[in-house]
């Protein structure tokens, strides 16, 4: 399977490897496995630092964004409580509000990194995909009689 597809399904909140949804049981709280095939969400211990870094660099992104829109758009003469006020909202609320997409982004990223293994309990239908076919050949350099 692409890394596009994956990333397609993972921005719709998505599975990356079967494309189930409903993996969230609230905004905040993500299903330890995906109900259609199987992939454990947590798949190490640490697995969610880089879904960590893609919301907060987003959310860096979003603040400095405000503040150049806040600071321009009253420009000669800005009201700092207003600019102040916008890069707090946007502080407070990007994250919050982008949490479950970069949870399920993170996911696809990882599994672009590192595919599915087979001792990972994924449905057989999705497990490795292509990367199966030549499991059935000979290994490079040895001749069948």
């Amino acid at each position: 399977m692409s890394t596009s597809v994956m990333l397609r399904r993972a921005a719709a909140k998505h599975c990356p490897v079967c494309g189930t949804g409903h993996l969230f049981r609230r905004w905040v709280v993500m299903a330890d496995s995906c109900p259609g095939c199987g992939l454990r969400f947590r798949r190490e211990d640490g697995q969610w630092l880089g879904s960590w870094f893609l919301n907060i660099t987003l959310a860096q992104a979003a603040v400095a964004l405000v503040l150049i829109i806040s600071v321009a758009a009253t420009y000669p003469y800005p009201n700092m409580a207003m600019v102040a006020a916008a890069g707090l909202v946007a502080a407070c609320a990007v994250p919050v509000a982008f949490f479950p997409f970069s949870r399920t982004i993170w996911t696809a990223i990882d599994l672009a990194m590192r595919p599915l293994a087979f001792d990972e309990d994924v449905a057989p239908g999705f497990e490795l995909g292509l990367e199966l076919e030549p499991v059935g050949a000979p290994p490079a350099g040895l001749d069948r009689p």
